[in-house]
């Protein structure tokens, strides 16, 4: 069963964020201040490797994988999950885009994700713990 969802991107969000880090890097390097443009550039580097490598994945063994970059790891055990809810917000999360599934396991659990087909993933989460409730309305 092991399937893999990259995480949804806002680029109406990340263009112009790139833009303006590109945009300093550069001002910086003809200002000949090589420190603030390579560490610029390292920030802007760091942010394109998150958004390449933010996925979540369902493994063979029921557990869902959340990945961001090397910053931030969780395993879930589908079992264990009890809610699927939609939500918009922009609260620090390893989801790249405002439409985002908060999902609500064991008894306080909670973490936020954004995968880029949200249907096919809760679909796919479903057949593994058909008892997970999915609220769609909020």
């Amino acid at each position: 069963m092991k399937k893999t969802f990259k995480s949804k991107i806002d680029l109406a969000i990340l263009i112009p964020v790139v833009a303006i880090l590109t945009c300093a890097v550069v001002y910086l390097m003809l200002i000949k201040i090589i420190v603030g443009a390579i560490a610029v550039a390292l920030v802007l580097a760091f942010l394109i490797y998150l958004c390449i490598d933010t996925m979540y994945q369902l493994t063979d063994d029921h557990k869902l994988k959340i990945k961001s970059g090397f910053l931030y790891h969780q395993e879930i055990y589908i079992k264990s999950i009890k809610k699927v809810s939609s939500i918009k917000n922009r609260r620090a999360s390893p989801a790249l885009s405002s439409d985002r599934l908060e999902i609500r396991y064991n008894r306080y659990g909670r973490v936020t994700i954004s995968p880029h087909h949200p249907s096919e993933f809760i679909k796919e989460l479903k057949e593994v713990n058909p008892r997970i409730r999915v609220d769609e309305n909020n």
